[in-house]
């Protein structure tokens, strides 16, 4: 991507330049792309407020792309990186090569 702020930045999703609790909301359907998926949920979590969702769309039925770094075969390897949200949907798609929408609300805050 081609930085254009305040709406696109420049950086790493496994460490994102922002500060802690300052999104509500957050989405990515990437994913199968990154590298350390435990430091990119916590990311995410870290820089999620308290009540924030996240959406990710995922691919669990099939590989996501020839470029992916990590494959889904069931939401629960991902439902189990998310140590403070709680899911609050998982549902079919159609989007891109991705099938499924899983859907967390932060529920408590990271010490």
């Amino acid at each position: 991507m081609v930085p254009y702020p305040p709406l696109v930045v420049f950086g790493d999703f496994h460490s994102q330049p922002f500060d802690d609790e300052v999104f509500d909301f957050e989405f990515s359907n990437v994913f199968d792309h990154a590298l350390f998926p435990e430091k990119f949920v916590k990311e995410i979590e870290r820089t999620l407020k308290v009540g924030g969702i996240c959406v990710l769309h995922v691919a669990v039925s099939k590989r996501a792309d020839k470029y992916s770094a990590n494959d889904l075969f069931s939401v629960d390897p991902l439902v189990k990186l998310f140590k403070h949200s709680q899911v609050v949907y998982v549902r079919g798609i159609d989007g891109f090569g991705l099938d499924t929408e899983v859907v967390f609300r932060k529920i408590k805050e990271i010490n």
